[in-house]
């Protein structure tokens, strides 16, 4: 223990004897510091980090192989693969699309999803107001992401809204992402 303490009052005279080198130690520890710091919190948010997701765990995404490539899959795989699944609780397919939005000031573009029923609550999404998308409106249906303007009272922030043919069927807050 007394060497340890000795060399490190020797280490404390040494760096106040030779200025430029103490400003080049402390800027080495601040770089590597801040540079492991750096490399964590990429680590974390990345690999460690728990997913946004109602038991992550049990979450997995299915493709179809296509010489030897990962492909999305026809409505007709994905009906079969529903329909004789006994591996999974519940099956979901999405793609994303842009929809053309006509409103009486100009035509508008969003980015959104076509989804089957469903996959909002297997992804845990919560409504702030209407529903899901029911099983037994079983075809594709259409949702989208659209700022909005007024027609959601109450709250100014940004909703999510589902569409099915043209109506309106439930909104989701603005934390939710496609």
């Amino acid at each position: 223990m007394r060497t340890l303490v000795r060399n490190l009052r020797y280490g404390l005279r040494m760096l106040r004897k030779n200025p430029g080198l103490t400003a080049a130690v402390i800027a080495t520890l601040m770089l590597g510091i801040g540079a492991t710091t750096a490399i964590y919190t990429v680590v974390y948010a990345v690999l460690l980090a728990p997913l946004p997701y109602p038991h992550p765990e049990q979450l997995v995404m299915v493709w179809s192989k296509v010489n030897g490539h990962n492909n999305g899959m026809s409505a007709g795989d994905f009906l079969d693969w529903k329909e004789q699944s006994k591996s999974f609780q519940q099956l979901a397919a999405w793609t994303g699309v842009s929809f053309n939005l006509a409103t009486q000031d100009q035509p508008e573009q969003f980015d959104g999803m076509r989804s089957t029923p469903g996959w909002f609550s297997m992804q845990g999404i919560p409504f702030l107001s209407g529903r899901d998308f029911l099983p037994e409106e079983g075809v594709p249906v259409e949702s989208a992401g659209r700022e909005s303007r007024g027609d959601w009272p109450s709250d100014p922030h940004q909703r999510r809204t589902l569409y099915r043919r043209g109506s309106v069927v439930g909104g989701s807050g603005g934390s939710f992402r496609l």
